[in-house]
């Protein structure tokens, strides 16, 4: 019995949005699983990632009667606009970093908040840039297909494309944390003045395990807009965002690769599943659909808490020889 396509298509939203996630939830697991260092802006550098790769490979669209036109034109390859991303987003975490790294945990959560709220105020706000609420359209697709299928074959190449992304930064995360330098992060996130006392430079490591959390965040936000290409800073890149994240980490497993992508996939799983189930419930129920969402993440964390605080995929223990 064939497939309808509808839901090949769904499903494939789903797979798509799920690695959008779980790139996300690498990046702050490499921050904060192993490192120790809370930041609770990721939703900023989701942002400024997907509108860096936007504007870089959006062909021009000019000003026109109700829509106000946005920064861009340059039509750069797509894996330019990747790059890029990681990049502007690597560099914009380096100079958060500078001034903050060396605060209190609590006060950096405040401070790397702050950030993520003002990048969002101000690409509401400069519609010449950002094209504000209204958002950039025409964003450009990974491959272009024609046809009845057209949209299915477009979707299946952004899970495609996805599957290989998240399969080579899994590769190459776990090859940086088992190594010597991700050694040392681990130590930090134990005991930063017994590392400091050996002759680590915490600082420094912090730094570099920062920017590369911001950069997978950015590389976050370029494969957001080639599985949507549309981007509205209002709803998209919310403080919400970054809750979601926190709570992938944590029920997949805070110190465990693999336990983000898990936990990217079951959280935001929970979401989908929850439009699917408010399209087919009845008028009377359906409202209530996304509160007891919230309510079974909600219950979820408090029975891993109590009964499994480690995650679903809990941290591999290390033993000296």
């Amino acid at each position: 019995m064939a497939i309808d396509t509808g839901i090949l298509i769904n499903v494939g939203f789903y797979v798509s949005f799920s690695i959008v996630f779980a790139i996300l939830a690498l990046g702050f697991n490499l921050q904060w699983g192993y490192t120790g260092i809370f930041n609770a802006g990721i939703a900023g550098f989701f942002l400024i990632g997907a509108y860096t790769a936007a504007i870089a490979i959006t062909p021009p669209t000019p000003p026109s009667p109700g829509y106000p036109g946005h920064l861009g034109g340059y039509q750069l390859p797509i894996a330019a606009g990747a790059i890029l991303a990681m990049l502007v987003s690597g560099l914009t975490a380096i100079a958060i970093a500078l001034p903050t790294l060396r605060l209190r945990a609590d006060y950096l959560a405040i401070a790397t908040l702050a950030f993520a709220e003002v990048v969002r105020t101000v690409a509401i706000n400069l519609e010449p840039v950002t094209a504000g609420t209204i958002g950039i359209i025409g964003i450009p697709r990974l491959f272009t297909f024609s046809g009845t299928n057209s949209a299915l074959f477009t979707t299946g190449t952004v899970v495609g494309v996805g599957a290989v992304i998240i399969l080579v930064l899994f590769v190459v995360l776990h090859f940086i944390v088992e190594s010597p330098w991700g050694r040392v992060l681990r130590a930090v996130r134990e005991d930063e003045e017994a590392t400091m006392a050996v002759g680590k430079n915490t600082f420094w490591f912090k730094l570099q395990v920062f920017a590369i959390g911001g950069a997978l965040m950015g590389l976050a936000g370029w494969f957001f807009v080639m599985a949507l290409p549309y981007l509205e800073p209002a709803g998209d890149f919310a403080p919400a965002v970054t809750f979601s994240i926190w709570v992938m980490v944590i029920v997949g497993g805070a110190g465990n690769l693999k336990g983000s992508i898990a936990g990217a996939f079951l959280v935001y799983g929970l979401e989908w599943s929850s439009v699917q189930l408010k399209d087919l419930a009845p008028d009377a129920l359906s409202p209530s659909i996304p509160y007891i969402r919230l309510m079974i993440v909600g219950a979820l964390l408090i029975v891993l808490i109590i009964y499994r605080p480690e995650g679903i995929l809990r941290e591999k223990k290390r033993v000296l020889r």
